[in-house]
């Protein structure tokens, strides 16, 4: 339960909200995004990332809330969302703020009055922003069309040898369960799975000795995981999974759908060699646009040599076609060059890694977290602590996306009619639309293994950490905590859970 925030947080106090405009303005820079964020209507009375002082001592989080809610409703103004109290579902796609969306369309008719030009904005220096809000280098960062597009180019670029293994998590989202069963066929790779502790006690050393019992010196060639998972929610420790990763010589693949736009990123100082990022969901960025990192020089946080990496989709002609990095080459150039992009979606990524970075990305880290323990105590008053499919207790694998199931009986709890009746219901009375349901037998685990029957549609497919086995979980559903949401919004979310279980159950 929240009680208390840091104090080493930059909110604001009350008294720094009678700043001027001409200081708020200061406070937010003179980038692209704060010019547009002004001309798009946002409120100047007082509400700035930057301007204010550090609080002392320590907030409650009625004074925390107090402070942000304020601030992020400020914020909402500038989206268009239909019903903005009821869309909780930044996980499936985010809105774009009406000052980077109005340019967006700008840039649109700028292209179909003259099509000939291919880039609106230089994609160096479309690159170069996306490097400065993620903590990378601007080599190591391209511009793929979604997550599963950079995860696709990642994993079938692997210099993959027969007899390799890959070691995944089996929480992966449906499109990249599909490119690693792809891939392995093509390249003759063996799957193995490691077990991701889900209780809500687990802890982070929990999720690293899973992984490391399922590791196979010398033939375990790369790990694969998500960073939050898809089916529950659940933070996986990136940074640890890199150490562990690197004393094995393991090169290391995260799906980031959901961390971009909700985490404050510092790539090069989690030390993974790759990851495929969403632009389009927390990011809040145009649809089919996405991040993909490469690791292109030896950092702190990963020492290691470059692993061998073949470009799968490029019409760079002059980079190296051996899969080798000679040192200088902008990796993340080349991966950007393909066809005639939809340069317009590009620059409006740009822009709203731009407009996160004066937001401030540590706070609005802070406030969706805030948000999601406060829903997850919410949710644990009204349907009790099992109702939760995650670790609730482990700071560092929380996310803002909650999985839970709110009926009481375990029969109940994976019954895929009522699950769907709930889901549908949840929608047609009562105005949200709920993520719902885990890949069942349609997981990594498939006929004609016959492991396959113990995962029952729509359960999360996961095994058991220690022993390996057949874990299958409740059916989830799942809310998320967007930055537009307050707690009297996510108040009403659970009240209306509460009252449509009983009329769904009979």
């Amino acid at each position: 339960m929240i009680e208390h925030v840091d104090d080493n947080s930059d909110f604001f106090s009350a008294a720094s909200s009678q700043i001027t405009r001409r200081e708020f303005l200061s406070g937010l820079g003179t980038g692209a995004a704060a010019t547009l964020l002004m001309m798009g209507g946002f409120p100047t009375n007082g509400f700035s990332a930057d301007t204010a002082g550090k609080i002392s001592g320590k907030m409650t989080m009625d004074e925390y809330f107090a402070v942000e809610e304020a601030f992020f409703s400020q914020f909402k103004k500038t989206l268009l969302l239909e019903n903005q109290n009821k869309y909780t579902t930044a996980g499936q796609k985010g809105s774009q703020p009406i000052p980077i969306l109005k340019r967006y369309k700008e840039g649109l008719d700028q292209i179909a009055k003259d099509p000939f030009p291919v880039y609106l904005e230089p994609p160096e220096k479309t690159r170069a922003k996306i490097a400065k809000s993620y903590g990378a280098l601007t080599d190591e960062i391209a511009i793929s069309r979604n997550t599963t597009d950079a995860i696709s180019q990642i994993l079938n670029g692997i210099h993959w040898q027969p007899g390799d293994e890959i070691l995944c998590s089996p929480l992966e989202y449906h499109n990249c369960i599909a490119i690693v069963l792809r891939m392995a066929n093509h390249f003759k790779v063996t799957i193995r799975q490691f077990g991701v502790p889900i209780d809500r006690n687990a802890t982070v050393d929990d999720v690293v000795e899973s992984i490391r019992r399922q590791i196979n010196p010398g033939k375990t060639k790369v790990i694969f995981f998500s960073c939050p998972t898809n089916p529950n929610g659940q933070k996986l420790p990136a940074r640890q999974i890199a150490q562990l990763a690197q004393q094995y010589e393991i090169t290391t693949v995260a799906d980031g759908a959901h961390y971009g736009g909700m985490f404050e990123p510092r790539l090069d100082e989690m030390g993974i060699d790759f990851w495929g990022i969403s632009g389009h969901k927390w990011q809040c960025g145009p649809g089919g646009t996405g991040i993909l990192y490469v690791r292109n020089a030896a950092h702190p946080a990963n020492p290691n040599p470059l692993p061998c990496f073949h470009l799968v989709r490029s019409g760079d002609l002059e980079g190296p076609m051996d899969g080798s990095r000679p040192a200088g080459w902008d990796i993340g150039a080349a991966l950007s060059f393909y066809g005639f992009p939809e340069s317009a979606d590009w620059r409006a990524l740009g822009e709203v890694c731009e407009l996160w970075d004066v937001l401030g990305r540590k706070r609005i880290e802070k406030y969706i977290l805030a948000l999601s323990d406060y829903s997850r105590n919410g949710l644990i008053a009204t349907f009790g602590e099992e109702s939760l499919l995650q670790p609730i207790r482990e700071p560092e694998m929380k996310s803002g996306i909650i999985a839970f199931n709110p009926f009481p009986e375990a029969a109940q709890k994976n019954n895929p009619k009522l699950a769907t009746t709930f889901q549908d219901r949840f929608f047609k009375e009562y105005g949200y639309r709920v993520g719902m349901g885990g890949y069942g037998p349609m997981g990594l685990t498939r006929s004609p293994d016959p492991e396959a029957a113990a995962f029952t549609e729509l359960c999360i497919p996961n095994r058991d950490p220690l022993t390996g086995k057949p874990a299958p979980t409740a059916i989830p559903f799942r809310v998320d905590t967007c930055i537009w949401n307050t707690r009297d919004n996510l108040d009403q979310f659970i009240a209306a859970c509460k009252d449509l279980v009983p009329k769904v159950i009979g």
